[in-house]
C-alpha cells in the first residue's frame, strides 16, 4: 500500500531509526512482489525496452536465494494477489502513468517498465530453490507481518507500511547481499542483539542507496566469496538494517495505537492526501519554512509533533471534524482495519506452509524479554534532527509539481477520463463488504488453486471484482493493446470461473441477454486508442463454455474448444493430435504461437523464426555450460576452451573432414538428441551469438531506430502465452507451463528480427552464419518450423519477404554498378600499345638504336 514520504523520512534518519543486524540462522519472510520487481530493476536495467529479458532475472532471483542458503537463511515468499475494491481509483491512477510511459518509450530510458511474466518466472525461480512460496488473496502486507510475529523472525521488503506493522522489518535497500564471514567469540555471538547505532557512513550510505533506488545490486555468491583462514569456527551472515516499530515509538513520541493515523494523515493508496485539505490548514499550524526538507518530510515532522500531544481518541475526533461527511466512514473503516492487522494472528500463510512442506519451520524463535521491554530509543527524534538533515534544494520544485498533481487528481479524479470511462466505476469505493477473514469471500476449490501460486493474481479480481486491469506492455501506441488477441481467451476464462458446476450466478455485474436471462460481464480497463487514458469495456460472456466445469476435475477439452472457437482455419483436431511430437515442455508454448499466427495482423514469419531461434539456444546452451552474457567474462573463463575446440574444427575442415552426428544419435528422434549436445557445440554457438543477447550500439547514438511495430507482435504473443497458461492452469495443468527463462529474451528476439529481416533465404543464414558449429542445434530449429509449417495461415505463406527481395535486388544491383564502373575505370587505364605488344612477331628482333649493346644476341 505504501505511506508517502515514510521512507525518505527514515533513510535521512537512519542513525535514528534503524540499526545494523547480522542476518543468518533465522527464518525470514519475503514480500515477492517487491523482491521481484526490485531484483529486475537491478538486473536488466534498459534491456526492458525490449519486453523482457527472462532469462538474466530468473537466473538473478536463484542466486539471491542461493545466498540466502549459504547463511542458513529459512525463506517464505508471500505473493501479491488481486486488488481490494477501495484501491481501483489508485489502480487507473498507476495505470494511466504507464500509459504514459509506454508512449515515449526509448531504449536508453532509465525507467524500467516490468514485463508481463515476470511474476511467474520469480515463481518458477523460487521453486526450484526449494523455497516455500504462496499467493495471498489480496495485498500480503497483513498476511506477511502475521507469519512474522508467529515466527518472531524479520520481514524483507522496500514497502513503508512495515515501518508501522509490530514486526521486525529489514528494508530491501539496506541489505548487501555478499556473504560475509565472522569468527565465533562465545556462544551468544551469533544471536546477540543489535547492540550499536549506525554509523555516520552507514547511514549516510542508506540515504544515497534509496536515492539512487539500487536494491540488491552486487550479489555474491560462494565461488565468489573468500574464506578465512585458519580452524577457527566462523558463521556467515549477510550485513543490514533492521527496524523495530519501538524506534519510531519510543518514550516521548507516539504510542502504537497511533501509527494508524498516523500513516492515513500521510495518504496511502486507499484514501488521497488531498483529503486532509482542511484539516492541515486548520488543525496543524505551519509545517515550517526550511528549503532543507521537502514538504511532505515537513509534513511527517508536525504530524509526529503534533500526535504527541493527543491521545489516539481525541486525534482521531479532531481529524474527522475537518473530513467531509462521505470520507469520515472511509477512514474510520482503514483505521480499524490497520489496527486489527497490527495484532492479526490469523494467518493462512503459517497453516498452508506447514501442511504442504516438510519440516516447514526449523527456526522458530520465542520472543525475547529484550524484544519486549525494547525502549532503548526514547528520546525524541526530533531532537537528533538538526544532525541528520541534509539539503534538498533541487528536489523542491520537483516536489512541489508532485504536490499540485496529486491535489488536481484528489479534487477532480475524472478530469482525464475520456468517453470509453464509466463514472460509476470509480465510485463505488467503500461500498465493498468489510469481513475480517478474506478468505471467505472465495468458494474453496478456488483458494486450493491459488494458494500455490499456480494461477495468476488476476483470477482473483476475475473472481472477485468481476474486473481485468490490463497492465500495458511495451508496445506500439497507435496500434490496439497487445491483449485484444487474447481477449477470447480471458473470455472463456471468464466463463468458466462463473459456470462453475453446482454453483449459482450471483447478482452483481450481470446484463440480460436478448432472451432476458442474466448474462454476467468483464469490466476491462486497458489503455485507449493513441490517447494517454483508460477505457473501462463492458465484455459479457461470448459463450457460455463448451463443456460442464468441475473445478476438482476439469476436462482438459477446454483448450481445444477455444481452438476450435477462435482459430477456425486451422484444423484443431490434427493441431492437438501433432503435440505429441514435440517436448512436454514446449506444447503449449507451441499452441500458443499457432493462436498467436492466426489472430495477430502484425506478426509474420520473422517473428517466428526468432522466437524458435530464441528458445534452442536458450533452452540448450544455458542449461549444458555455464550462462554468461558479457562478453569479455566469457572470452575470460572460456577462452582456453574456445581456442583448442577451433582449432581441431579448422584442422578437420582442411582435412576435408565434415562433422557429423554420431550413429547411435541418429536412432533417436530429434528432439530427444537435444540432451547430448556436446558442450564443445555449446562454446562455440554462444561465442558467435553473445553479441545479440545486448542492446545494439547503434541505439546508443540513433535511438529513432528502435521499432516499437516489431516490438509489439512479441508483446501480442507474450499476452496470448499468458492468458492460455491461467486457462491451463485453471484446468489443473493438462500441459506443462512454458519456461519463459528458458524460450524467451526480449533483446535477442529483437537483435534476431533485425538480423534476419534482409535475408533472402533465412534458413540458409541460419545454418551458414548463426548456427554452424552445432548440427544438432540447427537440426532442432528445422524440426520446430517445420512442425509450424503445416499450420501457417495462408495469408502469411510467402515464398520471399518482400523486404528481404527488395533488398536482394538493391544488393544484385550494387554489384553490377561496381563490375561495370571497374571494367570502365580498367578501360582507361589501359595501355594504347598493348595490343601492337600483344601481336607483334617475336621473330623480328627490335634494336634500340640508342643501347650500342642491343645488337648483342645471346644464343
Amino acid at each position: 500500500m505504501g505511506v508517502r514520504g515514510l521512507t525518505s523520512y527514515i533513510a535521512q534518519r537512519a542513525e535514528i531509526y534503524l540499526k545494523p543486524h547480522e542476518l543468518h540462522s533465522t527464518a525470514l519472510v519475503i514480500d515477492g512482489d517487491n523482491l521481484s520487481c526490485n531484483l529486475y530493476k537491478d538486473v536488466t536495467g534498459s534491456y526492458s525496452a525490449f519486453g523482457g529479458d527472462y532469462d538474466d532475472f530468473y537466473r538473478a532471483v536463484v542466486q539471491f536465494f542461493q545466498v540466502l542458503a549459504e547463511c542458513n537463511i529459512r525463506p517464505y515468499v508471500l505473493m501479491d494477489g488481486g486488488y481490494e475494491e477501495r484501491k481501483l481509483r489508485t489502480v487507473s491512477t498507476r495505470l494511466r502513468n504507464k500509459i504514459s510511459v509506454i508512449k515515449k518509450i526509448n531504449p536508453n530510458a532509465s525507467i524500467t517498465l516490468f514485463p508481463l511474466h515476470l511474476k511467474e518466472v520469480f515463481v518458477d525461480a523460487v521453486r526450484d530453490c526449494g523455497v516455500p512460496v504462496m499467493r495471498c488473496v489480496f495485498e500480503a502486507d497483513d498476511e506477511l507481518a502475521a507469519l512474522a510475529r508467529k515466527l518472531n523472525c524479520p520481514v524483507l521488503s522496500y514497502d513503508s507500511d512495515f515501518y508501522i506493522h509490530n514486526v521486525k522489518y529489514i528494508p530491501l535497500i539496506t541489505l548487501t547481499v555478499k556473504v560475509l564471514t565472522k569468527q565465533v567469540k562465545n556462544k551468544n555471538s551469533s544471536n546477540q542483539k543489535d547492540s550499536r547505532d549506525l554509523r555516520h557512513c552507514e547511514a549516510k550510505n542508506v540515504k544515497k542507496r534509496t536515492r539512487a533506488n539500487k536494491i540488491v545490486a552486487g550479489i555474491q555468491t560462494t565461488e565468489q566469496t573468500a574464506s578465512p583462514k585458519g580452524n577457527s569456527k566462523t558463521y556467515k551472515y549477510l550485513d543490514c538494517c533492521i527496524y523495530r516499530v519501538s524506534h519510531l515509538c519510543g518514550r516521548g513520541t507516539l504510542s502504537p495505537e497511533k501509527l494508524p493515523l498516523f500513516a492515513a494523515l500521510l495518504g496511502n493508496d486507499y484514501i488521497a492526501r488531498s483529503a486532509f485539505k482542511n484539516f492541515f490548514a486548520a488543525g496543524m499550524g505551519k509545517a515550517g519554512r526550511s528549503r532543507k526538507l521537502k514538504l511532505q518530510q515537513k509534513r511527517i515532522q508536525v504530524i509526529l509533533t503534533w500526535l504527541k500531544e493527543e491521545t489516539a481518541e481525541s486525534a482521531l475526533a479532531k481529524v474527522l471534524s475537518r473530513l467531509k461527511k462521505n470520507q469520515r466512514d472511509s477512514l474510520v473503516s482503514q483505521v480499524n482495519a490497520a489496527i486489527s492487522g497490527y495484532s492479526n494472528e490469523l494467518c493462512h500463510a503459517y497453516d498452508y506452509f506447514e501442511e504442504h512442506y516438510e519440516n516447514a519451520f526449523p527456526y522458530i524463535e520465542p520472543v525475547s524479554e529484550e524484544e519486549c521491554s525494547d525502549d532503548e530509543y526514547s528520546a525524541s527524534p526530533d531532537e537528533k534532527l538538526s544532525d541528520v538533515e541534509e539539503g534538498e534544494d533541487q528536489e523542491e520544485a520537483e516536489n512541489q509539481d508532485e504536490e499540485q498533481e496529486e491535489e488536481k487528481q484528489g479534487e477532480n479524479p475524472e478530469a482525464d477520463s475520456g468517453d470509453d470511462v464509466e463514472d460509476e466505476e470509480e465510485t463505488d469505493e467503500g461500498l465493498e463488504l468489510e469481513v475480517e477473514d478474506k478468505t471467505l469471500l472465495f468458494p474453496q476449490w478456488f483458494l486450493d488453486k491459488l494458494y500455490p501460486a499456480d494461477l495468476p493474481r488476476s483470477f482473483v479480481d476475475l473472481m472477485h471484482l468481476r474486473k481485468y486491469i490490463n497492465n500495458p506492455q511495451i508496445e506500439h501506441f497507435p496500434f490496439h493493446d497487445s491483449n485484444e488477441v487474447a481477449l477470447p481467451i480471458l473470455n472463456y476464462v471468464f466463463a468458466l470461473l462463473h459456470h462453475v458446476e453446482g454453483e449459482k450466478i450471483p447478482m452483481v455485474a450481470v446484463d440480460m441477454d436478448m432472451e432476458g436471462s442474466t448474462v454476467p460481464y468483464l469490466t476491462y480497463l486497458t489503455r485507449a486508442l493513441r490517447v494517454t487514458n483508460v477505457r473501462y469495456i463492458k465484455m459479457p460472456i461470448e459463450k457460455t463454455p463448451a463443456y460442464a466445469f468441475d473445478p476438482l476435475s476439469p476436462d482438459a477439452r477446454h483448450l481445444r474448444a477455444v481452438f476450435e472457437d477462435n482459430v477456425p482455419n486451422a484444423d484443431t483436431e490434427k493441431l492437438f493430435s501433432k503435440l505429441d511430437q514435440l517436448p512436454e515442455d514446449l506444447r503449449l508454448y507451441f499452441l500458443a504461437i499457432i493462436y498467436w499466427l492466426h489472430r495477430s495482423e502484425h506478426c509474420d514469419l520473422l517473428h517466428l523464426h526468432s522466437l524458435i531461434l530464441s528458445l534452442v539456444v536458450l533452452r540448450t546452451i544455458d542449461v549444458t555450460i555455464p550462462a554468461e552474457r558479457e562478453v569479455k567474462t566469457f572470452l575470460r573463463r572460456f577462452g582456453k576452451t574456445l581456442k583448442a575446440e577451433r582449432a581441431v574444427r579448422d584442422k578437420e575442415a582442411a582435412e576435408g573432414i565434415k562433422r557429423g552426428i554420431k550413429p547411435a544419435l541418429l536412432e533417436l528422434s530429434v528432439p530427444d538428441r537435444m540432451a547430448h549436445v556436446p558442450k564443445s557445440d555449446c562454446y562455440l554457438t554462444q561465442q558467435r551469438l553473445l553479441p545479440h543477447f545486448h542492446m545494439q550500439e547503434i541505439f546508443k547514438k540513433k535511438f529513432d531506430l528502435y521499432s516499437t511495430t516489431v516490438i509489439h507482435a512479441f508483446a501480442e504473443f507474450q499476452a496470448v502465452v499468458y492468458q492460455l497458461n491461467g486457462l491451463n492452469s485453471l484446468l489443473d495443468l493438462p500441459l506443462l507451463s512454458p519456461r519463459m527463462n528458458q524460450l524467451y529474451c526480449g533483446a535477442f528476439l529483437y537483435n534476431m528480427y533485425d538480423l534476419l529481416r534482409n535475408r533472402a533465404d533465412v534458413r540458409y543464414h541460419v545454418e551458414n552464419f548463426l548456427l554452424p558449429d552445432s548440427k544438432l542445434m540447427f537440426d532442432f530449429y528445422c524440426y520446430l518450423y517445420d512442425w509450424c509449417a503445416e499450420f501457417i495461415p495462408t495469408w502469411k505463406r510467402l515464398e520471399v519477404d518482400p523486404t528481404a527481395a527488395k533488398a536482394l535486388q538493391k544488393k544484385r544491383l550494387k554489384k553490377q554498378r561496381q563490375a561495370a564502373r571497374k571494367l570502365e575505370l580498367k578501360e582507361v587505364n589501359a595501355d594504347p600499345n598493348a595490343e601492337m605488344v600483344q601481336d607483334a612477331d617475336p621473330e623480328n628482333d627490335f634494336f634500340d638504336l640508342n643501347n650500342k649493346f642491343c645488337a648483342l644476341k645471346v644464343a
